[in-house]
């Protein structure tokens, strides 16, 4: 059994490992076309003119290497950072339907001060929508503190959940990974070399690379899985809210 919110987080990694895929076998197909003095759209059955970025020519196994590469490399940081992204839109979601189900209200807004105005409360149309509407404000507050560490952490004790040390260790040198990307290029920190000090890299960056993807979709899973077993375990689920029931 699984919460619907779960279960969209699934199908969106999923969508991910699928287009992995395809990228992987499109650049293989695409370096395995041999030397000729086409350019790359005429190789794969185009036109420059259709296709003018791909007007270089493929007469070289090492640039077709070096732009297939890139390719995979540029879809291997999309997918860190919208796993990242997918996630604290799970936990966001989680926190919202744990507080329509019933939750202790001083426990779950704890110290975070909200301004919200009754304008605002009233115009969110009905409960679920209010509830909805604090929640979201509850999780910003966190979200904004740029530690995704204790965002986790205050979310489980919002939760009354306890994760297990471990499972939070393995997910986050790769949820962490995400703000290196947005904001640093990949060019880690002293910090991030402290915290992590396993994490391959490529010069002074990260080396996001086919295992490292793999390593950060199963950590990542398993840590919302977890979540999300103990929620249901801790009974913070409304029926209609779980994958397969109305």
């Amino acid at each position: 059994m699984t919460t619907k919110a779960h279960h969209r987080f699934i199908q969106r990694v999923e969508y991910y490992g699928t287009d992995l895929e395809l990228c992987d076998l499109l650049v293989k197909r695409f370096i395995a076309v041999g030397n000729s003095q086409a350019s790359v759209a005429e190789a794969l059955g185009s036109t420059n003119d259709r296709y003018p970025y791909l007007g270089r020519r493929v007469n070289a196994l090492k640039s077709r290497r070096i732009c297939g590469s890139h390719l995979k490399q540029t879809l291997y940081i999309a997918f860190i950072k919208d796993l990242f992204e997918d996630f604290s839109a799970y936990l966001a979601d989680t926190m919202t339907k744990a507080a329509l189900k019933g939750i202790d209200p001083a426990r779950f807004i704890g110290d975070v001060r909200l301004d919200i105005h009754a304008a605002e409360i009233l115009g969110a149309g009905n409960w679920d929508a209010a509830v909805r509407l604090i929640s979201d404000a509850i999780f910003r507050k966190l979200e904004n503190e740029r530690n995704t560490r204790d965002l986790i952490r205050k979310a489980s004790v919002r939760l009354g959940l306890q994760i297990t040390q471990a499972t939070l260790d393995d997910a986050m040198p790769y949820l962490d990974a995400r703000h290196i990307l947005v904001h640093r290029d990949g060019v880690t920190d002293l910090q991030y070399h402290n915290d992590y000090p396993l994490i391959r890299h490529n010069g002074d960056k990260i080396a996001v690379d086919y295992a490292f993807v793999s390593e950060a979709k199963r950590t990542v899973v398993a840590l919302a899985l977890e979540i999300d077993n103990k929620i249901i375990a801790t009974d913070l689920v409304r029926g209609q809210d779980l994958h397969g029931r109305r």
